[in-house]
């Protein structure tokens, strides 16, 4: 395997009333069975593990996120299946 270094960037905030900015780490993970998006200063219910996990299971992709640091399951688990550039209806003007 051949394990790529973490991406690290700097979110700025979209916001004009707002000016802060959160650094992030972007990583591979797992031989590659899921994409880390690691926000700093957040973490999972037991450690500081990244609370975002992009991952395919059974055929489809998915996104799984621990909102809540106090719940040890994740709050969030978003299919994305009706996002497929396939799944678009054409629309009349």
């Amino acid at each position: 395997m051949n394990a790529q270094p973490p991406y690290k960037c700097v979110l700025k905030d979209v916001s004009d009333c707002h000016s802060g900015k959160q650094p992030v780490t972007v990583s591979v993970e797992n031989h590659n069975l899921a994409l880390i998006v690691h926000p700093e200063g957040y973490g999972v219910y037991d450690d500081d593990s990244a609370p975002i996990l992009l991952e395919r299971h059974e055929g489809k992709l998915r996104l799984i996120v621990w909102a809540d640091i106090n719940d040890q399951e994740p709050t969030h688990i978003i299919g994305l299946e009706g996002a497929k550039v396939d799944m678009r209806q054409e629309t009349s003007a």
